[in-house]
């Protein structure tokens, strides 16, 4: 018996397409796409360097602002006009280029801008306050986030406009109303969520991502507040976050609205009595997280990421979920056999949920089977 040698000899990807091409096995007018792609190829470089050359972005670009601003101007009007060069210089360099140093260095010139045009508007129009600033904040990023072209920046605009806002509401002592404002950001993000086919099929696929990911990254803020606790050295009476109860009826309503778009996946040969016995456990869980409205957003957007196969919206859910109950567990001003009681009991109720859903949801899944 002979035998033969084996010899492994190193191919390069562009000798593979080049044999495709040669025999006519890729597409016509494919060339330019096959040349960019080996240009991306190559200019591809490990995160490591990615991450040297943004911290070296951000730190030359903070050392220029900062210059900038230490010169200090002989009319208010000079705030905004630098305020302006730099948003706008920021986004002629973000369209043009799209290396890691101009990308990092356009952020953080757009952020620097936005500070310099909003001091710079309310120094001239005579203003002078915090709500001021605010308010313009709250304007620009709202044009920002359609203007600048940069996924970052748009979460970003979402989260500085939203943040702005809360401390509007907090400076007009509108603070009973954040209960309200975290569930009702949550029912937005929902709500583009489950409308991001029709809406990237608009050409708006750009801006769906972003706006999904701020909102969602600011009702995690916003429900965060209600575990803020004051020393009482401080003799501060002040309450960040009224009535925790207010957002876990807001949120229980939403988590009811998810499952009943979750429901088909899970019990879609369940019949009425397994319905019923699904949006009961729902009750229970918003029952037992009266207090803690945070766990309710946290299931929401795991059910979202679960059931639409997202693990960015899962892992951000279990990410905030232990957060949450971190901060609560240390911040909150409860007595720890309060927490401990709540979280316990809480957790089994899930836990509850979670085993009686399987077992009901598994019998009419077996007796179809059995009668196939």
């Amino acid at each position: 018996m002979g035998g033969g040698i084996m010899t492994r000899e190193r191919v390069e990807l562009r000798q593979v397409v080049d044999g495709l091409r040669s025999e006519g096995l890729l597409p016509e007018n494919s060339d330019d796409t096959v040349t960019a792609f080996f240009e991306n190829l190559h200019e591809t470089q490990p995160w490591y360097i990615r991450t040297m050359v943004g911290f070296g972005a951000w730190l030359a670009s903070l050392l220029l602002i900062g210059f900038v601003g230490s010169i200090g101007f002989a009319a208010d009007i000079g705030f905004v006009i630098v305020g302006v060069l730099f948003i706008g210089g920021a986004i002629f360099a973000r369209l043009k280029l799209g290396n890691d140093f101009v990308v990092q260095s356009a952020l953080a010139s757009s952020l620097a801008g936005q500070a310099l045009l909003a001091y710079g508007i309310v120094e001239v129009t005579g203003g002078n306050d915090f709500e001021s600033v605010l308010g313009i904040v709250i304007v620009l990023n709202g044009i920002l986030f359609f203007v600048f072209p940069d996924r970052t920046h748009r979460v970003l605009s979402i989260l500085i406009a939203m943040s702005s806002l809360g401390f509007l509401l907090y400076s007009w002592e509108l603070n009973a109303v954040v209960p309200i404002l975290g569930p009702v950001i949550a029912a937005a993000m929902v709500f583009f969520y489950q409308r991001q086919g029709v809406i990237i099929a608009r050409g708006k696929g750009h801006l769906i991502g972003p706006l999904v990911t701020g909102l969602m990254l600011t009702a995690f803020g916003f429900l965060l507040l209600s575990t803020v606790y004051i020393l009482p050295e401080l003799r501060w009476e002040f309450a960040f976050y009224p009535r925790p109860w207010i957002s876990s009826i807001l949120l229980g309503a939403l988590l009811l609205y998810v499952g009943t778009r979750v429901w088909p996946q899970i019990g879609d040969v369940a019949g009425s009595r397994e319905r019923a016995v699904f949006y009961g456990l729902l009750v229970a869980i918003t029952a037992a997280a009266w207090a803690i409205p945070g766990l309710l957003l946290a299931l929401i957007v795991i059910m979202l990421g679960a059931s639409s196969g997202n693990r960015v919206f899962t892992g951000a859910g279990i990410v905030f979920l232990v957060v949450f109950i971190a901060t609560y567990f240390y911040g909150i001003q409860v007595s720890m056999l309060t927490k401990s009681i709540t979280l316990v009991a809480t957790g089994a109720t899930v836990l509850a949920a979670r085993w009686i859903l399987l077992k009901v949801t598994a019998g009419p899944v077996e007796g179809g089977a059995s009668h196939a």
